[in-house]
């Protein structure tokens, strides 16, 4: 419940006195209650003034009247009216002016009626209490819409019911998609979806392979020959490797220095040659160069040589090492080829000669580090060779091999080892061989159908390349290419076509075809699954059906 503030106005109360009231009063709601006969309120302008003053001052106003020109010249000013203090305002329309002629005295509420000392008169706590319509707070005042006709109109046009054209319209749409949709979904279930698949267990008998084969890269598949294709992977790699030297052996420095050699053998000159050996107390040295040795001198002509020629100094060494080689100044040495009468004299003595026991790399040795070079990182060269192959190559662990290139040893064999270790290295190439899935699948086949002898009512149902084994590898020699054994044990059982099996089935239903089906020669048994849950029977489409062999393997 609002309270308003009810201003009563004076004939005689122009539109600044009505201004005034409104602006003072201290309600929201201003209801303005004009005489019967006001000419200020019968112009827009001044009704525009007031309404404004209101807007202004925040206030609603009303006016209360039942002139219908009055009304329309409120409702140009935005202002609404009612008819009574009780009654629910609204923004009348702007033609109702045009009825204002018919207006009735009666209709109206005569301010002027009231003398103005009684409006002045009524004090607060007297004064009725007035119920505002809750509506007067949601009118929208500044609103363009048109103010609703009488609720009579209203009644009167909602007896008449317009069809609704556009929603019959989408009713029709979905309508027809969902018959569309329809359709396509009993095509689908009844065409498309139905599937079978028959799953006939048989059994089978197992055939063993064992044979010795010759595999080779450049060998083919030959069934009749025993000949296997492979394929070898190779990696090549320098590796070195330390090793103690075991070996003995006497080494040392050889005696050296120079002789002269003295002919009294002749009296002509005579040529010793370059490797002559000079000999003394059994032990050897050899000359350096080739030198001519002066003819001896008779000077008594006693037919005696007493004067022997003598060469120059030549260079000798002695024939091994050690000091027992070592002589003094003046030693003379036998000369081979020739008698006493030639001779050779050592001049500042042979010296030098040197010999001790020295640790020395033998054969052995070197052999034995090969071996270990090998050795260290096989496995690791195993897993490398390994990562080559595809995952359809069965690898022949036993193939793995190597092949040494030249080795270089530090130092040589028989030199001595000062420093108490030898190295060793070499380039050496890791080859490991495999035979692919295909390859071994086309043998088994050919060998398993050997087998058969012909039998056409057996089929191989498993060549059994899951269970091949090698054993006993044997590396390529010369022109003879690799061997290896293999066993392997394959299954092989009755015939069955499964396109005979679709056209047995196709059409019957899931009782009436295994029934079918294990009287068949080898059948074990049969089930099938039909899909999707509705479908009762096989379809007749052969590419509905699938076929799936279970084996049973009897050995």
């Amino acid at each position: 419940m609002q309270k308003k503030a009810v201003i009563y106005i004076d004939v005689e109360d122009d539109i600044t006195a009505i201004i005034g009231k409104v602006k003072d009063a201290k309600e929201k709601i201003v209801a303005l209650v004009p005489p019967k006969r006001t000419g200020m309120l019968q112009s827009a302008v001044n009704l525009r003034l007031l309404a404004r003053t209101a807007d202004n001052a925040g206030k609603r106003l009303v006016l209360i009247t039942s002139s219908s020109a009055l009304a329309s010249l409120a409702a140009s000013a935005k202002i609404p009216v009612a008819k009574t203090l009780q009654s629910p305002p609204r923004l009348a329309d702007a033609q109702d002016s045009s009825s204002s002629k018919s207006d009735s005295d009666d209709d109206v509420i005569d301010g002027g009626d009231l003398p103005v000392g009684d409006h002045a008169g009524i004090k607060d706590e007297e004064e009725e209490e007035i119920i505002v319509p809750e509506d007067l707070e949601s009118l929208d005042m500044n609103s363009d819409v048109k103010p609703k006709k009488a609720d009579v109109d209203d009644k009167k046009k909602s007896r008449v019911k317009v069809p609704d054209f556009g929603m019959f319209r989408k009713k029709m749409a979905f309508g027809a998609v969902g018959g569309v949709l329809l359709i396509a979904f009993l095509v689908w279930a009844n065409v498309v979806a139905p599937h079978a698949t028959v799953i006939v267990s048989a059994k089978t008998s197992a055939v063993d392979i064992k044979t010795t084969l010759s595999i080779g890269d450049s060998l083919s598949n030959d069934a009749t020959k025993n000949t296997l294709s492979s394929i070898t992977q190779t990696d090549k790699q320098t590796q070195s490797v330390s090793f103690d030297a075991t070996g003995k052996k006497d080494v040392g420095t050889k005696a050296s220095g120079t002789v002269v050699f003295e002919n009294c053998q002749s009296a002509n000159d005579v040529t010793v040659n370059s490797g002559t050996y000079l000999s003394v107390n059994g032990l050897n040295y050899i000359a350096q160069s080739t030198v001519v040795v002066p003819g001896g001198k008779d000077t008594n002509s006693d037919f005696k040589c007493d004067t022997p020629g003598e060469s120059a100094p030549v260079n000798v060494v002695a024939e091994d090492v050690g000091d027992t080689y070592n002589t003094t100044a003046g030693t003379t040495f036998a000369v081979a080829g020739y008698d006493s009468t030639m001779s050779a004299t050592s001049t500042d003595g042979i010296a030098g000669g040197e010999k001790h026991q020295a640790t020395v790399v033998s054969a052995s040795d070197v052999q034995s580090a090969l071996e270990q070079l090998k050795q260290q990182n096989t496995d690791d060269e195993k897993k490398k060779l390994q990562a080559k192959f595809s995952n359809d190559i069965v690898l022949i662990d036993d193939s793995l091999s190597t092949v040494d290139g030249t080795p270089k040893l530090t130092p040589g064999i028989g030199e001595e080892v000062k420093s108490g270790q030898a190295k060793l290295t070499a380039d050496i190439t890791y080859s490991l061989m495999g035979v692919s899935k295909s390859s071994l699948e086309s043998y088994l086949s050919t060998a398993i159908g050997q087998q058969l002898n012909g039998d056409k009512s057996k089929r191989i149902y498993d060549t059994g390349v899951s269970t091949v084994k090698f054993s006993n590898f044997q590396a390529a020699s010369g022109k003879k290419p690799a061997t290896i054994d293999m066993t392997g044990t394959g299954q092989v059982g009755l015939k069955i076509d499964d396109g005979e099996i679709k056209s047995q089935v196709g059409g019957k239903l899931s009782g009436e075809a295994i029934d079918s089906l294990k009287k068949i020669d080898g059948v074990n048994d049969v089930s099938v699954n039909l899909s999707p849950f509705w479908v009762q029977s096989i379809p007749n489409d052969p590419n509905k059906i699938t076929i799936q062999f279970r084996l049973i393997k009897n050995g």
